[in-house]
């Protein structure tokens, strides 16, 4: 339930931050009429995602064909990995302008009057985290139950949907930065775990080698199928016997993600 948590409140608080922009913008210009097309495209955004998450895990849970589902797990967790980092770093390095580009696009959808210009404009920006968060929520959830899973979602896209009305009603300066630094971090360290989990339904079925079959063992010390191993396991890929491969993929991962995050801009001041 954590790791959906976690997952479901980061890009929750992204769609949030978005829709707060949006909307105080159209509230600064006495356009508030126009806020229904903002709700359509967003609400039109989150359904089809769901549709996706829900097509996601019913192909899932129906497919039995040998060795489809692991590929599929596989595939799923590493274009989530792809997925995450690319927006994560992309979000980064926007900073403060994506504030100025939305009302700048917001202007030119008044300007043209249309009811799909400014629903379409809310639409995008929505589906590109719902879709991420459901690759991401799909990746992960093969370690948890389904009612951890939905609780999570529920749970942080609630807490999102909070501080972006807090957002939106000015009576509190959020500190967004700090937010996003932190859950970046800490979903860059479970997106290794992720794409250790992907190798390794690959490894499986042997499409992908090994090289040391157990580099080290912990097992003695955290079993990955106890409680503690368990939770370790849904949320930042912990494994008490990690073959080679695995453990080279995780740390070149993280090793590369972080230094792409952290560089400074070459643009920056």
């Amino acid at each position: 339930m954590f790791n959906v948590f976690i997952i479901t409140l980061r890009e929750g608080v992204e769609i949030a931050v978005v829709l707060a922009i949006i909307l105080a913008y159209l509230k600064q210009l006495g356009q508030m009429k126009e806020t229904g097309k903002v709700w359509l495209g967003a609400g039109t955004a989150a359904l089809i995602s769901v549709l996706v998450a829900v097509g996601i895990f019913f192909v899932l849970g129906t497919s039995e064909v040998e060795g489809f589902q692991a590929v599929l797990e596989g595939t799923l967790k590493i274009v989530a990995v792809i997925m995450l980092t690319w927006m994560t770093i992309w979000m980064k390095r926007q900073g403060g302008n994506i504030g100025g580009e939305l009302k700048r696009q917001i202007q030119v959808a008044l300007s043209h009057g249309s009811v799909w210009t400014l629903a379409s404009l809310a639409f995008v920006s929505v589906i590109r985290e719902g879709i991420e968060t459901v690759l991401f929520i799909v990746g992960t959830a093969q370690e948890t139950s389904a009612l951890a899973t939905v609780s999570g979602s529920i749970l942080g896209f609630g807490v999102a949907a909070i501080l972006g009305y807090i957002l939106y009603r000015g009576t509190h300066r959020l500190p967004l930065k700090s937010f996003f630094t932190a859950m970046s971090v800490l979903l860059i360290v479970m997106a290794a775990g992720l794409l250790s989990g992907g190798i390794h339904e690959f490894q499986e079925l042997h499409m992908i080698p090994v090289g040391i079959e157990q580099v080290w063992s912990t097992k003695g010390l955290l079993d990955q199928e106890s409680t503690m191993g368990s939770l370790l396991k849904a949320v930042f890929g912990y494994a008490d016997s990690p073959n080679l491969v695995q453990v080279l993929a995780y740390w070149t991962y993280l090793t590369g993600a972080f230094y792409a995050y952290f560089k400074p801009s070459k643009f920056q001041n």
